[in-house]
């Protein structure tokens, strides 16, 4: 009743809720016009543009192809919810994700919790991905930021070497990125970067702020 009550209100007054994180800042649960979003101080993490920007993506990289999907950060889990009640997604789902206050928000905020299917790993994506099997994944998502900070990680060869390692043959990368935060490794653009490393490269742009990066894995080099 009190749920129902709150989604009835929300499209008068949105109602917030404050957890606080010591990886992530504030973080902001919010029913508004009878949906619930996840948010940072400064960025939708969870069922608001975000959702929309990765459903838009998840377009192009053949998700009903993949038996077995990894997320680099699960945030709220709404690329999960997404997968399996839209797209109709069957496979297995691993999930990395470095705050345990996101972990059990997911759980306790928007029923997304670990089952038959669904791994939730708590680890640091930079260092977990060099622990995977070799061609394990056929899809990898990477939706890496703390706020609107995107990690040092993101800009080493070793972690790029690593997603293509534990990739399968044709598999793809769906990559969340800033369109106004330029990415570097070895001293090129990403996209140049990876296209030398045997990834071919579809560049998305998507909202104001955020571009998409569909990376397929081509043969080796």
């Amino acid at each position: 009743m009190l749920i129902l009550l709150k989604r009835l209100l929300s499209y008068v007054m949105p109602f917030t809720r404050t957890v606080q994180s010591t990886i992530s800042g504030p973080l902001e649960v919010t029913w508004y016009q009878s949906r619930k979003v996840l948010d940072t101080r400064h960025a939708n993490y969870s069922y608001g543009s975000l959702q929309r920007i990765l459903r838009y993506g998840l377009l192009f990289v053949a998700p009903e192809r993949a038996s077995h999907t990894l997320l680099l950060g699960l945030g709220g889990g709404s690329v999960v919810a997404t997968l399996r009640q839209e797209l109709q997604y069957q496979g297995y789902l691993t999930a990395v994700e470095l705050d345990p206050v996101m972990i059990e928000l997911a759980d306790t905020e928007f029923n997304i919790r670990p089952d038959a299917q669904l791994e939730i790993v708590c680890a640091d994506a930079f260092e977990w991905v060099h622990t995977a099997p070799a061609g394990h994944f056929g899809l990898i998502i990477v939706d890496l930021f703390v706020d609107l900070t995107l990690p040092s990680g993101l800009q080493t060869i070793r972690f790029w070497q690593e997603l293509r390692r534990v990739l399968r043959p044709n598999g793809y990368v769906l990559f969340n990125t800033l369109t106004e935060v330029p990415l570097y490794v070895a001293n090129e653009e990403l996209p140049t970067y990876l296209e030398s490393v045997g990834f071919a490269v579809k560049t998305l742009e998507v909202e104001r702020l955020n571009q998409l990066l569909v990376l397929q894995k081509e043969d080796d080099v």
